[in-house]
Protein backbone atom coordinates (compact mmCIF):
# COMPACT_ATOMS: atom_id res chain seq x y z
CA UNK A 1 0.00 0.00 0.00
CA UNK A 2 2.93 2.31 0.81
CA UNK A 3 4.33 1.96 -2.42
CA UNK A 4 1.32 2.39 -4.10
CA UNK A 5 0.71 5.89 -2.63
CA UNK A 6 4.61 6.77 -3.03
CA UNK A 7 4.75 6.08 -6.83
CA UNK A 8 1.74 8.11 -7.17
CA UNK A 9 3.28 11.05 -5.17
CA UNK A 10 6.04 10.58 -7.27
CA UNK A 11 4.05 10.54 -10.00
CA UNK A 12 2.20 14.28 -9.27
CA UNK A 13 5.46 15.70 -8.38
CA UNK A 14 6.77 15.06 -12.04
CA UNK A 15 3.73 16.34 -13.62
CA UNK A 16 4.11 19.52 -11.43
CA UNK A 17 7.24 20.49 -10.88
CA UNK A 18 8.92 22.50 -13.15
CA UNK A 19 12.12 20.52 -12.87
CA UNK A 20 10.52 17.64 -15.09
CA UNK A 21 8.60 19.71 -17.78
CA UNK A 22 9.60 18.11 -20.69
CA UNK A 23 11.92 20.02 -23.04
CA UNK A 24 9.23 19.38 -26.21
CA UNK A 25 6.65 21.10 -24.14
CA UNK A 26 8.70 23.73 -23.10
CA UNK A 27 9.54 24.64 -26.53
CA UNK A 28 6.25 24.66 -27.41
CA UNK A 29 4.97 27.11 -24.77
CA UNK A 30 7.60 29.33 -25.96
CA UNK A 31 6.81 29.26 -29.72
CA UNK A 32 3.04 28.75 -29.38
CA UNK A 33 3.05 32.82 -28.30
CA UNK A 34 2.53 35.34 -31.03
CA UNK A 35 5.23 36.66 -32.94
CA UNK A 36 6.37 40.43 -32.53
CA UNK A 37 5.70 42.41 -36.21
CA UNK A 38 7.42 45.15 -37.09
CA UNK A 39 5.35 47.40 -36.80
CA UNK A 40 4.43 46.61 -33.23
CA UNK A 41 8.31 47.32 -32.35
CA UNK A 42 7.79 50.88 -33.78
CA UNK A 43 4.25 52.07 -33.46
CA UNK A 44 3.04 55.34 -34.80
CA UNK A 45 3.37 57.61 -31.74
CA UNK A 46 6.98 56.31 -31.18
CA UNK A 47 7.44 58.87 -34.49
CA UNK A 48 6.62 62.09 -32.81
CA UNK A 49 9.05 60.76 -29.87
CA UNK A 50 11.93 60.41 -32.34
CA UNK A 51 11.57 63.86 -33.53
CA UNK A 52 11.47 65.68 -30.35
CA UNK A 53 15.43 64.14 -30.31
CA UNK A 54 16.58 66.51 -33.24
CA UNK A 55 14.29 69.15 -31.62
CA UNK A 56 15.75 69.09 -28.19
CA UNK A 57 19.55 69.34 -29.93
CA UNK A 58 18.28 72.50 -31.79
CA UNK A 59 16.70 74.28 -28.91
CA UNK A 60 20.13 73.41 -26.49
CA UNK A 61 22.11 74.82 -29.30
CA UNK A 62 19.57 78.06 -29.64
CA UNK A 63 19.99 78.57 -25.92
CA UNK A 64 23.70 77.68 -25.57
CA UNK A 65 24.21 81.51 -27.84
CA UNK A 66 23.92 79.19 -31.20
CA UNK A 67 27.05 77.70 -33.29
CA UNK A 68 30.60 78.93 -32.46
CA UNK A 69 31.26 79.09 -36.25
CA UNK A 70 28.45 80.77 -37.08
CA UNK A 71 26.84 77.97 -39.12
CA UNK A 72 23.64 76.95 -37.13
CA UNK A 73 22.66 73.53 -39.64
CA UNK A 74 27.02 72.85 -40.13
CA UNK A 75 27.32 69.23 -41.03
CA UNK A 76 28.40 68.42 -37.50
CA UNK A 77 25.06 69.27 -35.50
CA UNK A 78 22.92 67.68 -38.62
CA UNK A 79 25.25 64.67 -38.38
CA UNK A 80 24.47 64.65 -34.30
CA UNK A 81 20.60 65.55 -34.94
CA UNK A 82 20.84 62.08 -37.35
CA UNK A 83 22.83 60.02 -35.21
CA UNK A 84 20.59 61.13 -32.11
CA UNK A 85 17.56 60.03 -34.04
CA UNK A 86 18.33 56.89 -35.34
CA UNK A 87 20.25 56.00 -31.87
CA UNK A 88 16.52 56.43 -30.03
CA UNK A 89 15.14 54.40 -33.04
CA UNK A 90 16.83 51.91 -31.93
CA UNK A 91 16.37 52.28 -28.02
CA UNK A 92 12.47 52.79 -28.45
CA UNK A 93 12.12 49.71 -30.53
CA UNK A 94 14.34 47.94 -27.87
CA UNK A 95 11.95 49.17 -25.00
CA UNK A 96 8.96 47.99 -26.98
CA UNK A 97 10.54 44.51 -27.51
CA UNK A 98 10.88 43.90 -23.93
CA UNK A 99 7.48 45.21 -23.34
CA UNK A 100 5.98 43.11 -25.74
CA UNK A 101 7.72 39.83 -24.26
CA UNK A 102 7.35 40.56 -20.13
CA UNK A 103 3.40 42.54 -20.34
CA UNK A 104 1.80 40.95 -23.30
CA UNK A 105 3.62 37.74 -23.88
CA UNK A 106 4.64 38.15 -27.50
CA UNK A 107 7.67 36.49 -28.42
CA UNK A 108 10.48 38.22 -29.98
CA UNK A 109 13.21 36.44 -32.32
CA UNK A 110 16.52 36.66 -30.34
CA UNK A 111 17.82 37.53 -33.46
CA UNK A 112 16.45 41.02 -33.75
CA UNK A 113 16.85 42.25 -30.10
CA UNK A 114 20.45 41.75 -31.05
CA UNK A 115 20.57 43.72 -34.10
CA UNK A 116 18.96 46.46 -32.22
CA UNK A 117 21.81 46.12 -29.99
CA UNK A 118 24.21 46.01 -32.28
CA UNK A 119 22.40 49.03 -33.55
CA UNK A 120 22.83 50.94 -30.85
CA UNK A 121 26.43 50.10 -30.53
CA UNK A 122 27.24 51.48 -34.19
CA UNK A 123 25.64 54.53 -33.62
CA UNK A 124 27.99 55.20 -30.50
CA UNK A 125 30.79 54.56 -32.70
CA UNK A 126 30.05 56.84 -35.41
CA UNK A 127 29.64 59.46 -33.08
CA UNK A 128 32.97 58.75 -31.12
CA UNK A 129 34.48 59.44 -34.46
CA UNK A 130 32.27 62.62 -35.02
CA UNK A 131 32.91 63.87 -31.56
CA UNK A 132 34.60 62.20 -28.45
CA UNK A 133 31.98 64.44 -26.48
CA UNK A 134 28.96 63.75 -28.85
CA UNK A 135 30.02 59.80 -28.64
CA UNK A 136 29.67 59.69 -24.54
CA UNK A 137 26.59 61.59 -24.39
CA UNK A 138 24.97 59.31 -26.91
CA UNK A 139 26.76 56.13 -25.01
CA UNK A 140 25.28 57.54 -21.84
CA UNK A 141 21.42 57.81 -23.32
CA UNK A 142 22.43 53.94 -24.89
CA UNK A 143 23.29 52.35 -21.13
CA UNK A 144 20.82 54.65 -19.46
CA UNK A 145 17.84 53.27 -21.68
CA UNK A 146 19.38 49.91 -21.38
CA UNK A 147 19.58 49.50 -17.99
CA UNK A 148 15.79 51.88 -17.76
CA UNK A 149 14.40 48.73 -20.11
CA UNK A 150 16.67 45.63 -20.99
CA UNK A 151 16.41 42.91 -17.65
CA UNK A 152 17.51 41.95 -15.14
CA UNK A 153 17.86 45.72 -14.71
CA UNK A 154 14.41 47.01 -16.31
CA UNK A 155 14.61 50.12 -13.54
CA UNK A 156 10.97 50.98 -15.30
CA UNK A 157 9.22 48.86 -13.07
CA UNK A 158 10.23 51.22 -10.61
CA UNK A 159 8.37 54.79 -10.64
CA UNK A 160 11.29 56.91 -9.71
CA UNK A 161 13.74 55.55 -12.28
CA UNK A 162 10.98 56.79 -14.87
CA UNK A 163 11.40 60.04 -13.68
CA UNK A 164 15.01 60.02 -12.81
CA UNK A 165 15.47 58.67 -16.65
CA UNK A 166 12.81 59.74 -18.79
CA UNK A 167 11.86 63.42 -16.70
CA UNK A 168 15.69 64.15 -15.47
CA UNK A 169 18.21 62.31 -17.86
CA UNK A 170 17.36 62.20 -21.28
CA UNK A 171 16.32 65.92 -21.62
CA UNK A 172 19.63 66.99 -20.63
CA UNK A 173 21.15 64.43 -22.96
CA UNK A 174 19.79 65.85 -25.46
CA UNK A 175 20.44 69.43 -24.83
CA UNK A 176 23.78 69.02 -24.29
CA UNK A 177 24.23 67.72 -27.80
CA UNK A 178 23.59 70.72 -28.94
CA UNK A 179 25.05 73.14 -26.62
CA UNK A 180 28.42 70.98 -27.25
CA UNK A 181 28.47 72.93 -30.57
CA UNK A 182 26.97 76.02 -28.79
CA UNK A 183 29.16 79.19 -28.08
CA UNK A 184 28.51 78.99 -24.09
CA UNK A 185 26.24 77.03 -21.59
CA UNK A 186 22.92 76.42 -21.46
CA UNK A 187 21.24 79.09 -18.90
CA UNK A 188 20.29 77.09 -16.33
CA UNK A 189 17.03 78.08 -15.89
CA UNK A 190 16.81 76.50 -19.47
CA UNK A 191 17.66 73.11 -18.56
CA UNK A 192 14.84 73.80 -15.49
CA UNK A 193 12.03 74.35 -18.31
CA UNK A 194 12.66 71.35 -19.98
CA UNK A 195 13.25 69.37 -16.70
CA UNK A 196 10.19 70.18 -15.59
CA UNK A 197 8.49 70.08 -18.84
CA UNK A 198 9.35 65.93 -18.73
CA UNK A 199 8.89 65.68 -15.20
CA UNK A 200 5.51 66.67 -15.19
CA UNK A 201 5.03 64.40 -18.22
CA UNK A 202 6.96 61.31 -16.61
CA UNK A 203 4.72 61.73 -13.75
CA UNK A 204 1.24 62.25 -15.40
CA UNK A 205 1.78 59.16 -17.29
CA UNK A 206 2.94 57.30 -14.26
CA UNK A 207 -0.12 57.91 -12.38
CA UNK A 208 -2.27 57.37 -15.18
CA UNK A 209 -0.86 53.25 -15.46
CA UNK A 210 -1.52 52.46 -11.64
CA UNK A 211 -3.63 49.62 -12.72
CA UNK A 212 -1.31 48.66 -15.02
CA UNK A 213 1.50 48.69 -12.88
CA UNK A 214 -0.32 46.88 -9.72
CA UNK A 215 -1.35 43.96 -12.40
CA UNK A 216 2.51 43.07 -13.12
CA UNK A 217 3.75 43.85 -9.94
CA UNK A 218 5.66 47.40 -10.67
CA UNK A 219 6.01 49.52 -8.09
CA UNK A 220 3.06 51.88 -8.27
CA UNK A 221 3.19 55.61 -7.98
CA UNK A 222 2.73 57.06 -5.03
CA UNK A 223 -0.96 59.09 -4.08
CA UNK A 224 -0.58 62.85 -4.86
CA UNK A 225 1.75 62.40 -7.22
CA UNK A 226 -0.62 64.12 -9.59
CA UNK A 227 -0.55 67.64 -8.14
CA UNK A 228 3.34 67.36 -8.54
CA UNK A 229 3.37 66.14 -12.39
CA UNK A 230 0.63 69.31 -12.68
CA UNK A 231 3.27 71.96 -10.73
CA UNK A 232 6.20 70.42 -12.88
CA UNK A 233 3.65 70.65 -16.25
CA UNK A 234 2.90 74.25 -15.56
CA UNK A 235 6.28 75.45 -14.38
CA UNK A 236 8.00 74.80 -17.28
CA UNK A 237 5.50 76.11 -19.61
CA UNK A 238 5.59 79.26 -17.36
CA UNK A 239 9.96 79.09 -17.21
CA UNK A 240 9.58 78.55 -21.26
CA UNK A 241 7.03 81.73 -21.84
CA UNK A 242 9.94 83.42 -19.80
CA UNK A 243 12.71 82.49 -22.08
CA UNK A 244 11.01 83.20 -25.31
CA UNK A 245 10.18 86.79 -23.47
CA UNK A 246 13.98 86.90 -22.85
CA UNK A 247 15.27 85.42 -26.39
CA UNK A 248 17.15 82.37 -24.85
CA UNK A 249 14.45 80.57 -26.71
CA UNK A 250 13.15 81.83 -30.14
CA UNK A 251 9.34 83.66 -30.06
CA UNK A 252 7.59 81.15 -32.54
CA UNK A 253 8.24 78.99 -30.05
CA UNK A 254 5.64 80.79 -27.81
CA UNK A 255 3.14 79.17 -30.60
CA UNK A 256 4.60 75.43 -28.68
CA UNK A 257 3.89 77.03 -25.15
CA UNK A 258 0.64 77.91 -26.27
CA UNK A 259 -0.79 74.59 -28.01
CA UNK A 260 1.11 72.65 -24.78
CA UNK A 261 -0.53 74.49 -22.39
CA UNK A 262 -3.68 74.35 -23.77
CA UNK A 263 -2.95 70.33 -24.16
CA UNK A 264 -1.93 70.49 -20.76
CA UNK A 265 -5.64 71.52 -19.24
CA UNK A 266 -7.51 69.24 -21.46
CA UNK A 267 -5.44 65.96 -20.47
Amino acid sequence: MWGILLSKMDSQSAVTSPTHISPIVESYALTSRRAATLRQLMPIHRLAVIAKTPMLIAVGLYAAGGPADGAFFSPSVIATMALAAGLWTALYALNEATDLEREHNYFVERSVKAWLFAACVVVCLLAARLSMGIGLLLTAMAVGQCCYCVPPLRLKRHWWAVLLLSGLMNPILRLECGAYWGAHHIPPLAYAVFVSLHLGASIRSRVLLRNRDRKLGYRVAPQGMELVGIVCTFSGLTGAGILCLQGVLPRPFLVFVGVAAAFSVYA
